[in-house]
Formats: C-alpha cells, sequence, structure tokens
C-alpha cells in the first residue's frame, strides 16, 4: 500500500523536470537529501501520530473514512493527471516539494500510520525503509529509464497505480463505515 502511495514510479518524471538543470552529482544529492526527509517524516508520524489523534479523540474508523477519501482523492488525481511538477518558489527542493509533499504527503502519512495500527512498529518500519530505497534505486536510474522506457508508459504505469490506489481507498473506507455501524 505505502509503495503505490509513496509513488516512486510517478515521481521520476516529477523529480527530473525539477532537477533538469543539475548535474548528476548536485541531483544525486538532492534525491538522496528528499528521501532522507521524507523518511524521517513518516518515521515521526509512525510513532507520534496516533498520539497526537488521541488528544484530539480521532479514532482508527474515523481515521479510515477520513483517510481513505483523502487516498480517493489522490487517486483520481494520479489516474486523470495531476498537474506535473507544481513549482514551488523554494530554496530547497529537496524539502519543497520533492520531501514533502512529493514523498511524505498526507497520503504517505496517513498510510504509515495505518499500517502502524494494523501491523505494529517494525513492519511499518521495514515498509518505510524498503519504499525509500526503492525510490532511490529508480531515481538512480531515472534518466535511463525515462530515455530508454520512455516518459509515456511511466506516466501509464503512474494512472495504473492511481487506480489501484482508488481501490485501496475505497475499501478503507467502507470498512471504516461498517465499523461505525455496528
Amino acid at each position: 500500500m505505502l509503495f503505490i502511495v509513496f509513488d516512486a514510479i510517478g515521481n521520476i518524471p516529477i523529480f527530473y523536470a525539477l532537477t533538469k538543470n543539475m548535474d548528476e552529482g548536485k541531483r544525486w544529492r538532492i534525491f538522496v537529501k528528499s528521501l532522507l526527509i521524507a523518511s524521517f517524516l513518516l518515521l515521526f508520524f509512525m510513532a507520534f501520530g496516533w498520539s497526537f489523534l488521541a488528544y484530539y479523540g480521532i479514532t482508527l474508523d474515523d481515521f479510515r473514512i477520513a483517510g481513505g477519501i483523502l487516498l480517493l482523492i489522490i487517486a483520481v488525481e494520479e489516474v486523470f493527471g495531476r498537474v506535473e511538477a507544481q513549482l514551488i518558489e523554494s530554496g530547497d527542493i529537496a524539502v519543497v516539494p520533492m520531501a514533502t509533499p512529493l514523498w511524505a504527503g498526507p497520503g504517505s502519512i496517513y498510510t504509515v500510520m495505518y499500517l502502524t495500527a494494523l501491523y505494529g512498529y517494525l513492519p511499518t518500519m521495514v515498509s518505510i525503509l524498503l519504499n525509500a530505497l526503492v525510490a532511490l534505486l529508480l531515481l538512480k536510474i531515472s534518466e535511463t529509464l525515462l530515455t530508454k522506457v520512455g516518459k509515456n508508459l511511466i506516466m501509464v504505469l503512474s494512472r495504473l497505480m492511481g487506480l489501484i490506489l482508488a481501490v485501496l481507498a475505497v475499501s478503507m473506507i467502507r470498512q471504516g463505515v461498517l465499523n461505525l455501524i455496528h
């Protein structure tokens, strides 16, 4: 689930567009920095997110429904094509927009908290770290992927991931609603 929301494949064209005027060394440093920051944010929410929500009296089912709706919106944007790489004026693109909101956005944060509630800390931590590693490897070969595979295939795969995310989002909403009804 986190792999789909993290969207390493769909972010390749965005990240490459953001760093196209940089040499390979600088691009790589920005990719690594963005993933380290995003991983830290997700680990933080894995550990403390539920405490924050408990303080406000939010239940797992409330979070399932709200998070499912949010993920469904993200999925619809992904399937129909969001505005790729909205450039945000920033002195450090590794932080904004790369680390957050592209890697560690609301959908990823919700997913990490949801996975922590379902499976516990260790499997969720492993999931975060494995997803960061896969994303790092994909970014390392992003220029090759874009030239050999082509941007169109990457975009098709991104849309497919969006469809799968929509199905997962509907499942979360359904589970949350059914639990509240019972």
